[in-house]
């Protein structure tokens, strides 16, 4: 927020307290709202210093100068212009702010609110959420935690799951996985909103991709406490976890421990560990891992087949997964309507630095559906 914004609010705050005067519904005020219908801003403001303008008269000049990124920077002058006869109220604060937030300038907007307490006003938690809603998108990610601690403990507006998903958005975006966690493990139970199994498969694929293999084990711990049941989506990144510390026998073991837990898994994760054992060199525990899906009757089908090549060749390691992936996976484990020879064409030869459907821009998936 700028300084003259900020003279302005404490010249206001400093006087006593004018108690509201009945909206003239002519003289002065009509002329100032006129004047700046009308683009006369300069006028519009000189009459608002110089006559007894309400404060009704001073919004209507400044949702006009808001209107347009280009006037908003004479704002602050018209606060400290009609200081002597208009307070600010709570709708002058949401026509600068918003003015702000559409600007781009989540953190003034932020930085003016925290001046209503001096005038004895409070947001309300519409005018709250808009402004973290902006400072989620546009701001750093620390800056709309800090402001939803003051929607909470200076406004005593409570964060709605909505409002909590924005700042849980903003920072797994800025790579802030551990204060994500805390927002979810710790504030949305004070806020009285129950954190459930999306905000935890979101910990977990971050925390996976960061290799922070501990606060893995954390998240998934703290969520089976809660009695939360992980879905497919919170299992693949787990198991994906255990692979990639190279502890191949826990994530085996996570397989039947599924089947134990009444959710048996699906393709996806027995790729997820095919994969996992391939990258660890394990290529015949891969193979195991392949047949037991096979015996299962699961089958990879296009897009599954597409994210288990994917996983081998963005660590360079297809070629040695080349005879597992044609004799049990193409041979017995893929799914009716596959086009062999493209699958074929994908993993070997050309295909093992990405085959032509790469170098045409096709997708995997493209690929491999082209028979049906």
């Amino acid at each position: 927020m700028s300084r003259r914004m900020e003279e302005s609010v404490e010249m206001s705050a400093s006087r006593p307290f004018l108690e509201p005067r009945p909206e003239a519904s002519g003289g002065p005020d009509r002329l100032v709202a006129t004047l700046a219908r009308h683009g006369r801003f300069a006028a519009a403001a000189t009459l608002l210093s110089t006559a007894r303008c309400t404060t009704r008269a001073l919004n209507s000049l400044l949702a006009a100068l808001c209107s347009s990124p280009a006037f908003l920077r004479a704002a602050p002058s018209v606060l400290l212009r009609a200081a002597p006869h208009a307070a600010p109220d709570a709708a002058t604060f949401r026509i600068l702010t918003s003015a702000l937030c559409r600007a781009r300038r989540p953190a003034a907007a932020a930085d003016l609110l925290r001046c209503m307490p001096a005038l004895l006003l409070d947001p309300d938690p519409r005018h709250c959420r808009a402004v973290l809603t902006s400072l989620c998108r546009c701001a750093p990610a620390a800056d709309a935690l800090a402001f939803l601690d003051d929607m909470r403990r200076r406004w005593g507006v409570s964060p709605s799951r909505a409002d909590h998903h924005a700042v849980l958005d903003a920072l797994l975006r800025d790579g802030m996985a551990a204060e994500a966690y805390e927002v979810v493990a710790t504030q949305m139970d004070a806020d009285g909103v129950a954190p459930g199994l999306p905000e935890f498969e979101r910990l977990l694929r971050a925390f996976s991709e960061n290799r922070s293999f501990d606060a893995v084990d954390e998240a998934f711990d703290e969520m089976l406490l809660r009695g939360i049941v992980p879905g497919a989506r919170a299992y693949d990144a787990y198991v994906g976890a255990l692979c990639d510390r190279g502890d191949l026998a826990g994530a085996r073991r996570m397989l039947r421990c599924m089947d134990r837990a009444g959710s048996p898994p699906g393709v996806t994760t027995f790729g997820v560990v095919v994969a996992g054992c391939v990258v660890a060199g394990e290529v015949g525990a891969a193979r195991e891992v392949a047949q037991e899906a096979v015996r299962r009757g699961l089958r990879w089908d296009a897009l599954a087949l597409s994210e288990l090549v994917g996983a081998m060749r963005a660590g360079g390691h297809l070629a040695r997964a080349r005879e597992l992936l044609l004799e049990d996976i193409l041979r017995d484990g893929c799914a009716a309507g596959l086009d062999a020879s493209a699958f074929q064409q994908l993993i070997g030869g050309g295909g093992l630095c990405g085959g032509r459907g790469r170098r045409s821009g096709r997708r995997d998936t493209d690929v491999l559906a082209a028979g049906r």
